[in-house]
């Protein structure tokens, strides 16, 4: 077991004898004997590449690509009896209702909205899509019932916009994937050189044992060394510099019933 050697507000797990740390409470540190760390060695990344599109494809020779059929080959709509819809992926279309007040000549006049959505759900199977969906604003959110009528089942909502979407196929499993159906997050292992120490923090809140190594969720975007690098100086105001991935752990049922990817760098 660690022996306890001083306190700060970063801990650092010493391995090596001496003490390093901020001058700041709440942070401890704690004496390891040489036997129990591990050398870096022991710690290496690996990198896996998808093989992506052969040469082949990217010059255009791929007979299945020059197969595609070309903007020529799009039919004609009657937009009278239709929503407005684009090409989506994975074989679908989708739907995108404007945020702004309806007009007289509005295509998603809440008069018509039903009749022309069931109309353009008839055109997609007949065109062989896979899915329609649909994005509606909150300003709009008076449509939503038609939508549901018709079997369009909400999929995500984010700030003001809901999204819908309805699977095409009845007789095959739905192959739309959950939405958000994980969280990321990242723990950092702080080592100060000269001392061999590790950084640990505690929680004010008490929702750890009492130390753990500093880290959270990756933000929306965010890069896996942005993140670590980011976290550890909100949480410590240590800087540091992000050297690799050590491990990843996958666990299930966290926040809101999603899954979790913690990272260890």
């Amino acid at each position: 077991r660690p022996k306890i050697v001083g306190r700060a507000s970063g801990l650092f797990l010493d391995s090596a004898g001496g003490s390093f740390g901020i001058q700041q409470p709440s942070h401890t540190f704690f004496h390891f004997s040489p036997r129990q760390t591990r050398s870096q060695s022991q710690y290496r990344t690996h990198q896996f590449f998808s093989s992506g599109k052969s040469s082949n494809e990217v010059k255009g020779d791929n007979p299945k690509a020059q197969q595609q059929p070309s903007q020529d080959d799009e039919p004609e709509y009657d937009w009278d009896v239709l929503l407005p819809f684009q090409k989506h992926s994975h074989n679908s279309i989708k739907i995108t209702i404007p945020d702004e007040e309806p007009t007289s000549d509005d295509p998603f006049h809440i008069d018509t909205f039903q009749t022309k959505l069931q109309t353009t759900l008839e055109t997609a199977r007949t065109l062989q899509k896979n899915a329609l969906w649909l994005t509606v604003p909150l300003s709009r959110s008076a449509l939503l019932p038609f939508a549901h009528a018709l079997g369009l089942r909400y999929h995500h909502a984010q700030n003001t916009t809901a999204t819908l979407v309805l699977w095409l196929h009845p007789h095959q499993p739905s192959r739309i994937p959950e939405y958000a159906t994980h969280q990321v997050g990242v723990g950092a292992v702080v080592i100060h050189p000269p001392s061999n120490k590790i950084l640990c923090v505690r929680e004010k809140r008490n929702n750890y044992r009492p130390w753990k190594m500093p880290g959270g969720l990756v933000e929306l975007g965010e890069e896996l060394d942005e993140a670590v690098v980011r976290e550890v100086w909100e949480e410590t105001g240590v800087k540091t510099r992000f050297r690799s991935v050590l491990g990843v752990r996958h666990t299930h049922g966290m926040q809101f019933g999603r899954s979790d990817l913690y990272f260890v760098c």
